[in-house]
């Protein structure tokens, strides 16, 4: 998948084209993706996808950064995996943010892309104070010469996937429920820091990841399962918080791989948080915290369904 920058006008074979932030890429946006890919390959075109960087929220509300459910980069690999040839950013400027409805398809959708197909979702918003949605885009479809389909809602238990819901759901550490909306586990990737070592002094080392995005949206403090890819699959226990037993203070977000052996400090890790065990708590000693460790792992083994992660399907790479 290329990525290109939305700047000037791209040469494109018989574009289809989706707008939108994609936070999450959940089923939701997955569904809008298929489509897109469906009607390219029927046209022998460009199945391409428009997002922005930063998200549009970061230049509305600075005084409120959103956190966000995918970074670039986590985004980026999840519609190449949709099957989007091009992934064209827009940067989002106070400019781009004051854009009409009608400046903003007739710059970036006909004169940059030259779009013949548009493909939103039903909800749709896009210009200034998000004013445009499907109706006006058929209506400027009409007066431009693209044709537009719409898509209609993806519902996952009581009511329609969307990227507001899942931020609730995985901020309440409800990753099962994540998982539903998402097609898969919620990714955490990031670069592997030094720590205090605490892990391997008590024969079960982690990795401490720094998420990839600062604003990256995290659960609730807690223990999890998870698949890692380093790139090779592992199953993996997660701890996220600040290790009451031994009075820490900085909240950590620390990986224990199992079955692996080696050193991943400065290495990229990609994760995929699958559920939750339990919440994080304060043990009498060392030994009650080694015990339920290795209590965890056994759990985190019978949530993945099987005896060693090298089984697990690959998904996701670093």
């Amino acid at each position: 998948m290329q990525t290109r920058t939305l700047v000037q006008t791209l040469e494109l074979e018989n574009p289809v084209v989706t707008v939108g932030t994609f936070d999450g890429v959940h089923l939701g946006h997955r569904a809008v993706l298929e489509a897109v890919v469906a009607m390219a390959r029927a046209r022998s075109g460009s199945a391409v996808a428009v997002t922005f960087d930063p998200h549009p929220r970061a230049v509305i509300h600075p005084e409120d950064p959103p956190v966000v459910l995918t970074s670039m980069d986590e985004k980026r690999r999840r519609l190449e995996d949709a099957g989007i040839d091009i992934l064209s950013v827009i940067p989002f400027t106070r400019q781009v943010q004051m854009m009409s409805p009608e400046a903003f398809v007739s710059t970036y959708l006909v004169k940059y892309l030259g779009a013949q197909v548009v493909v939103l979702g039903y909800d749709h918003g896009f210009g200034k104070g998000r004013s445009g949605d499907p109706d006006t885009m058929r209506a400027l479809g009409h007066r431009f010469g693209f044709d537009v389909s719409i898509v209609p809602p993806t519902m996952a238990g009581e009511g329609p996937v969307s990227s507001s819901r899942l931020r609730d759901v995985i901020r309440s550490g409800r990753i099962d429920e994540a998982r539903e909306m998402l097609g898969g586990g919620y990714p955490v990737s990031g670069r592997v820091a030094h720590g205090d070592g605490r892990g391997r002094a008590l024969g079960y080392p982690t990795a401490n990841v720094v998420p990839d995005d600062e604003m990256k949206l995290l659960p609730r403090d807690g223990v999890y399962v998870a698949k890692a890819f380093v790139p090779e699959p592992y199953a993996a226990v997660v701890n996220l918080g600040v290790r009451p037993t031994f009075n820490g203070k900085n909240r950590l977000f620390e990986a224990h791989l199992l079955d692996f052996s080696g050193d991943l400090y400065g290495r990229r890790i990609s994760l995929e948080l699958v559920n939750r065990l339990r919440d994080e708590r304060r043990f009498a000693n060392s030994e009650a915290l080694i015990t339920q460790i290795h209590k965890d792992g056994q759990r985190a083994r019978d949530v993945l369904g099987q005896e060693t992660a090298h089984h697990t399907e690959v998904r996701h790479w670093v």
